[in-house]
């Protein structure tokens, strides 16, 4: 399947952008590998048909993840990905997209979040205060729990050790797991040693970190999705360029969200086909979350969801405002979806 997408800006306009060739530097936390590389290797192309290489750093090799956010404020990278539970003091906001709320279809999330973190005036202001600019928004899709013994309800994860994060990690806490905060990148030594009973991922990073082979049971929790995790500019990078190179970026962000998510959707159904079978050598165990736990799970979702409302609202934040927005925008997206189907399919 080819991801090079039009970004529907005219030659007329994009004339002047190939005569005078724009390079900039992306700084990435993770693997080249993967959903979300690919991805992103296709965003590359797409700004490379309009003038604008970029240079990818994977691996953290620029600046790790938990730096990202500060490093292109201060002009260490031009863009990368920035991950919202890494600064939640910077972006209090912008962190309304790890919420656990029921929406687990990935083109809704991630096209409802961008259209959220494009127009509403208290998030422009918080990147602006951060020193950035916001370009588009990354999915982890629905979370699942992979686990090295067999987990078949949420009782059965009372006085586990569990990597989890934000909201997400809380409400595991409050369901009697032994939350523990470690990166992605380690989880796989800490399954393998027995330091971690279980990890908070996804599908795709499941197979793109190759935590099946260190643990061989998933308890498919279908649980939300972390969209505090976008793509981003130094803000000085940005209003540098000229108004032709901003418009390709901000075109290749829009275009960012069907790519991916076609992306993710699509893989969903492979990786956890992959993950069934034998994956490998490495055979994978798959419980489905029964339903009396789904509303348990939900419980807890709401639980975490007031809670931030009410932490925004110490740091004077409206975030019972943001919040109804961000659930206007979700409907809206629902409705759509169920009218027109997904983009790539009209």
């Amino acid at each position: 399947m080819s991801f090079i997408k039009p970004l529907g800006l005219s030659v007329a306009l994009l004339a002047p952008i190939a005569a005078h060739s724009q390079s900039l530097t992306f700084s990435d936390y993770g693997p080249n590998r993967g959903a979300r590389a690919a991805a992103l290797e296709t965003f590359g192309a797409n700004l490379a048909e309009q003038g604008i290489d970029l240079t990818f750093f994977w691996g953290g090799s620029l600046i790790g993840g938990r730096g990202t956010l500060q490093g292109l404020a201060d002009n260490v990278a031009d863009m990368g990905s920035v991950v919202g539970f890494f600064t939640p003091a910077q972006l209090p906001l912008y962190s309304i997209g790890d919420l656990p709320v029921e929406n687990s279809d990935t083109w809704i999330g991630m096209s409802a979040m961008h259209e959220l973190a494009k127009t509403n005036d208290a998030l422009k202001a918080e990147f602006d205060a951060a020193g950035v600019h916001y370009v588009s928004t990354y999915s982890t899709s629905p979370i699942q729990l992979i686990c090295s013994d067999k987990v078949d309800s949420l009782d059965d994860m009372k006085g586990l050790r569990v990597r989890a994060s934000g909201p997400y990690g809380d409400a595991l806490t409050e369901l009697g797991a032994e939350v523990v905060r470690m990166s992605q990148a380690d989880v796989y030594q800490a399954l393998d040693s027995g330091l971690l009973d279980c990890n908070q991922n996804y599908y795709y990073s499941i197979v793109a970190y190759k935590q099946y082979e260190v643990a061989n049971q998933i308890l498919a929790l279908d649980w939300g999705q972390n969209m505090s995790f976008g793509i981003f500019m130094g803000k000085a990078t940005y209003e540098g360029l000229s108004d032709v190179a901003k418009a390709a970026i901000d075109a290749a962000g829009d275009a960012f969200i069907d790519i991916y998510s076609e992306s993710l959707i699509d893989g969903l159904k492979s990786d956890r086909a992959a993950l069934e079978g034998e994956i490998d050598g490495n055979a994978i165990d798959i419980t489905e979350l029964a339903d009396a736990d789904k509303k348990t799970l939900r419980d807890a979702s709401n639980t975490q969801i007031e809670a931030w409302v009410a932490r925004v609202g110490e740091t004077g934040g409206d975030g019972k405002a943001l919040l109804a927005e961000y659930h206007e925008i979700i409907d809206r997206k629902k409705a759509e979806l169920d009218k027109q189907g997904y983009p790539w399919a009209r």
